[in-house]
This record gives C-alpha cells, structure tokens and sequence, in this order.
C-alpha cells in the first residue's frame, strides 16, 4: 500500500519515499564502500588507484536483476553487490570491501538514510509549530469551553490549546536531535566488530575518518549487537507519531456536527461523502490521525528487534529492514497531514461563544 500510485501520498512524504527508495538504499551502499575504500587508501592499506576505481563507480554499472536474484539465494544483499564491484573492477578486486562485512556497510548506510530521514521530518515539524504559531496570535483572547474526562469544565483560552500542542512537539524534536546524537553512528567492525585484520590503529583511523566523511558519530568497540541507538531514534518516532495523533483527533472531535468549533478551508469536492452530498468531511485531520497511529505501532515493534544473540543475530537484524523506513515513512505521512491540517485550520469564535453562553445558562438552571 506504501507504493500504491493513489495511496502513497496518503500516507507517506515524497521526500521521504525518495531517501528510503530501492534506488537511493543501493546509492547508500555504494557511498559507504566508497568512502570506506578512500580512507583505506589513506591509511596505506590498499592502493590510492584502487579507491579511486570504486569511487568511480555508478549506480548505472549495477545489474539490479542480478542484485535480487543473489539476494534471493544468498540472504544478504551485499553479496551480490560486492561480487558485480570485483567484476566491474577485475584489475582491484581483492581491495573491494576489504576487511569489511555485510553489516558493516548495511548499517552505516542505514545511519545515513536516518539522518537524511530526521533531517526532514524536522523541516516538516518546523512547518507544523508555524502553522500553530499563526493560530496562537490569531486567538489571544478567543474563549472556548475547556473539557475535561469528555465534559464541560470551565471556559479556557483557546491559545492556551495551540500553545500546549505546540511545547508538546517541541519537546518531540529536542528528543529527536537527542535520539540522533545517540543512534547516527557508523559501524566500521569487521566480522565480529573488533576491527581485526586491522593493523597499527589502522582500524581506528579508517572508522573515524568514515564517520567524519558521512557526518555520523562513534560508538566503540561496535554496536552490530546493540540496537539501542537505532531503537531510541525510531521510538522518538513513534512518541512523535503519538502526538500528533492526538493533536489530530482532538481536532476531528472539535470539527465533529455537535460541537462544530474547529473546521477546515472550504475547497470544492473535498471531503464529499458518494452517498451523503451534504456532507463535508474533515480529511486532514482523519488521515492524520490515522496514519500518525500506524506509525506508533509500527515503532513500537523495534523494541523486539533490540533482542540480539551473541555478537550478530540476523532473526532480529533483519526485521529492522522494514520497521526503520516505513516508520520513517509513516511519521513523514503524519507530519504531512498534521501541516495540511493545521493550515486549513478555520477555528469558529461564534459557535464557542454559543456553546459558552449555553453551558452557563444550563449551569444557572441547575442551580
């Protein structure tokens, strides 16, 4: 359904789709070799002309039929790619991903999509406390019924909503710039993550320097079989996605016939029932709800793929290949909906007065 022509806008950012394609995932791949070999050359342990051959290297030279067809019968797809790298470059075969392994260059490419991927999500999320500063200023001194446990409580400033929604999702970006400086980190190991065949501190030279190229952070000695900072990164996701459902929610409940307080920018034909020509459905808020919930359950899934065995477990490892994008991808999609939302936001001072002046008149009558 993520790739459905007439779903995928639904539910997730074009921008997003783009950074977790199949086609920017194998450029990844390729980039990590690339860099990994440029600082090998660096460090004296293959030759300058054999890194400047993989640098050289495109997209374009791979068979992608190949690509899957190996992936199918090998289980890792690094096998192929480095196997058509060594036949592309015959004359440097034996310094294609030398001292490297699958996980190495998987994980350190899946750490660069993430940043792209936060990167992102923040813009969106800065266009999102934008559209909710605008109400803020427009509504200083509207008064709307407060409620409280699904009843009238006492009246309250309108503002006062928009401003706790807003510090909410504040909150959810200094966790997700806290979860990168944890969780963006380069994974330069070898076969068991101690770096062995490496000689000298060449090791350590060649993982800094990778690191420093791609724009990721360290962890020592490895973490191959420690998830966490992968796992803090997509459940800040997911606590984002918990927000923002939320905030959506309340918003349909606001938009709702009976209270009819909150509505969303007239457009002709949006929001049409087939059925039900007078109605006018509030889409933005629906979806974003909706997809938003989508995104905190998916997250929620990456605390089983923590669960490592030993010093690599691929039963765990490879769940992570779909529970990291498409929470990436669901969170844009709620993002996406929540700015659309919040921008056609059209809040009614009348039908709150009203229902103010009806709550005290029904108030007085009890009394």
């Amino acid at each position: 359904m993520l790739d459905y022509a007439i779903y995928r806008d639904c539910f997730s950012s074009a921008e997003m789709r783009s950074i977790w394609s199949e086609h920017a995932t194998l450029s990844a791949w390729l980039k990590v070799e690339q860099v990994l070999a440029a600082h090998q050359a660096a460090a004296g342990l293959i030759p300058a002309e054999a890194a400047e051959a993989i640098k050289a290297v495109s997209i374009c030279d791979l068979d992608c039929s190949e690509l899957q067809a190996e992936m199918m019968l090998v289980g890792r797809p690094i096998v192929g790619l480095v196997r058509q790298l060594r036949s592309v470059l015959p004359d440097h075969a034996a310094h294609v991903h030398f001292r490297a392994t699958t996980q190495d260059l998987m994980d350190t490419a899946m750490a660069l999509q993430m940043k792209l991927g936060l990167e992102s999500l923040q813009h969106t999320l800065q266009c999102v406390t934008a559209a909710i500063d605008h109400h803020i200023s427009s509504h200083k001194d509207t008064m709307m019924m407060g409620r409280t446990n699904g009843q009238h409580a006492v009246p309250i400033n309108l503002a006062t909503k928009f401003k706790v929604w807003r510090s909410e999702l504040e909150r959810r970006s200094r966790a997700l710039r806290e979860a990168a400086e944890r969780g963006l980190n380069v994974q330069i190991g070898g076969p068991v993550g101690d770096l062995r065949g490496y000689e000298n501190g060449t090791g350590q030279q060649v993982k800094q320097g990778v690191a420093a190229s791609l724009g990721l952070n360290v962890v020592e000695p490895h973490w191959q079989n420690a998830r966490d900072g992968v796992a803090d990164i997509v459940m800040a996701l997911g606590a984002l996605c918990g927000t923002l459902c939320k905030i959506a929610h309340n918003v349909n409940q606001l938009s709702s016939s009976d209270i009819g307080e909150f509505s969303e920018t007239y457009e002709p034909g949006k929001g049409v029932s087939s059925a039900m020509g007078h109605k006018r459905n509030q889409r933005a808020s629906e979806f974003g709800e909706a997809v938003a919930r989508l995104g905190r359950q998916r997250a929620e899934q990456i605390g089983e793929l923590t669960l490592h065995e030993h010093e690599r477990s691929g039963g765990v490892w490879i769940g992570e290949w779909i529970v990291v994008p498409e929470t990436f991808l669901l969170t844009s999609g709620a993002l996406q909906w929540s700015e659309q939302m919040l921008k056609s936001l059209v809040a009614d001072p009348d039908a709150m007065r009203r229902l103010l002046a009806d709550s005290s008149q029904s108030n007085v009558s009890c009394t």
